[in-house]
């Protein structure tokens, strides 16, 4: 088992002791509420503490996100919530200190904190850029649509209707706005999550979903499941949503730091389930809204009818799904092989197969790549005695000076230029601007170490020819022409093979 994968292996199996010690916190602050001396005084604490924290991770997460204008301005807002929410907190802890009586509701400077900062976060949410288009946004506005309507529902259930029955017109405003900034809240997640232009990944803003929805509608939710109004427990169903939201920007805070050590891979996005988790629980609201209040069989007859139709359909809709992700990663597939083959063929269809440099057809290309007005250099090098090379020591061994000549053109021709083999024993190199081939005889003409043979030594005969790029076939006659010069004016003494 290679040790890098064990390494890995053991990184993911290993628990975030961020996490683990808010998994710690929750037990103890359920053990604290429910069997221990908690109370307001304490629940406003923890909730200013948790306040500090979001703002915190949200500042250090737009310090990462300094590059991405969008992503950091989000980022941003959520910490000038987290701020906002901690003074109105904090003041309410203080509040509570001095008075314990007054300090059980909320006051108004603790609303006021908690509201602005609701609507800066909304803000950023709702100028965030969309993502998609024509048929794909009508798309996300329709699955949007159905998931802010099963919010709407919950709402309605748990926290509207008995207002609205039984409630003052105080509590009526109260329940309305809380409502309101809730379905504003879901819809700017919805737009991030389903519009694909999220700054934060799948899993922390599920996670951070829950918890804001959990702080509007969970203490309401356990009372009316339960039937228990102990303060403990209101406390504590109040307090473990607001523990989400740390959770899930702390996942996020591992997701980027992954991200920039290369670890995390961006996956092919796939459909939205939350239009569908949405019918669900709606579905799955209704029966339970049926229990105990209705012993009409054929009220109870529709219900089952209209459940199991509405399972029947969703597990086709979400089977449908499956295939077609399944088709798709196929055709990614494949279109991944198609490209990996298109730019071999096109490797091959430009390069030299033995050496490895550019060959005729790509100097051509670069050469009509350039403005009429460039002045490029075009030396033309030519191998003295690698034919004697090759009858002595035999293909096998020409072919390896040729590889060690190209390595040597390779290295020393700049970034800015292209190393060529034009065929045989002939390279080339392209130069921007007028240039010399100073140096580059000298390193091609450095002995080279052959197995089970002499060290070989080849000269090198280099022409230089400057001009227009768009007279490539005169520069190149030009440099040709250059190159027998300098040949004919080399020493007359013949090379040596060997050393």
């Amino acid at each position: 088992m290679p040790i890098t994968w064990v390494v890995d292996l053991r990184r993911r199996l290993t628990p975030d002791p961020v996490l683990a010690g808010l998994a710690g916190f929750s037990l103890a602050l359920v053990w604290w509420f429910l069997a221990g001396p908690g109370g307001a005084t304490v629940s406003w604490a923890v909730q200013t503490g948790l306040d500090v924290t979001i703002a915190v991770c949200s500042w250090w997460l737009a310090r990462q996100n300094a590059g991405h204008r969008h992503t950091r301005r989000f980022w941003l807002a959520v910490a000038a919530t987290g701020v906002s929410c901690a003074l109105g907190d904090g003041y309410q802890t203080v509040l509570s200190l001095v008075d314990k009586a007054a300090g059980h509701q909320p006051s108004v400077v603790q609303t006021v904190c908690v509201v602005l900062g609701m609507v800066i976060v909304m803000v950023a949410m709702l100028f965030h850029p969309l993502g998609g288009s024509g048929r794909q946004r009508l798309r996300l506005w329709l699955d949007a649509a159905t998931v802010l309507a099963g919010v709407a529902v919950f709402l309605w259930y748990f926290l509207l209707a008995g207002v609205v029955t039984d409630g003052n017109r105080a509590e009526l405003v109260g329940a309305g706005a809380t409502s309101a900034v809730m379905l504003l809240i879901t819809f700017g997640l919805l737009k991030l999550m389903l519009g694909g232009t999220a700054p934060f990944a799948r899993l922390p803003g599920i996670v951070a979903s829950i918890g804001v929805a959990g702080t509007a509608v969970a203490a309401s939710t356990v009372t009316l499941v339960t039937g228990n109004d102990d303060p403990g427990v209101i406390y504590v169903s109040q307090l473990l949503p607001c523990l989400l939201m740390p959770v899930g920007l702390r996942l996020q805070t591992l997701y980027v730091r992954r991200a920039a050590a290369g670890a995390a891979r961006p996956g092919r996005r796939r459909s939205s389930r939350l239009p569908y988790v949405a019918v669900v629980a709606v579905q799955m609201l209704l029966v339970g809204a049926l229990f105990g209040r209705s012993d009409d069989l054929r009220v109870w007859g529709v219900a089952v009818g209209a459940v199991t139709i509405t399972a029947l359909v969703l597990s086709r809709q979400l089977a449908a799904f499956t295939d077609n992700e399944r088709l798709l990663a196929e055709l990614d597939s494949r279109m991944a092989e198609v490209r990996e083959l298109h730019d071999e063929l096109r490797h091959r269809a430009t390069h030299d197969a033995l050496t490895g440099l550019a060959n005729r057809s790509l100097l051509e290309q670069r050469l009509a790549e350039h403005a009429p007005g460039d002045q490029v250099s075009v030396l033309l090098i030519d191998l003295d005695g690698f034919k004697p090379v090759n009858d002595s020591y035999g293909h096998h061994a020409g072919d390896q000076v040729l590889i060690a000549v190209a390595e040597r053109l390779a290295a020393w021709t700049p970034e800015t230029g292209l190393a060529v083999r034009l065929g045989g024993d002939e390279f080339a190199v392209l130069l921007p601007g007028p240039a010399t081939a100073e140096g580059l005889a000298p390193a091609l003409e450095a002995p080279i170490m052959l197995p089970g043979t002499a060290d070989v030594v080849v000269g090198a005969s280099v022409g230089v020819a400057t001009g227009s790029p768009r007279d490539a076939a005169h520069l190149l006659r030009e440099a040709d022409a250059a190159m027998y010069r300098a040949k004919a004016g080399r020493k007359a003494a013949p090379l040596s093979l060997s050393r």
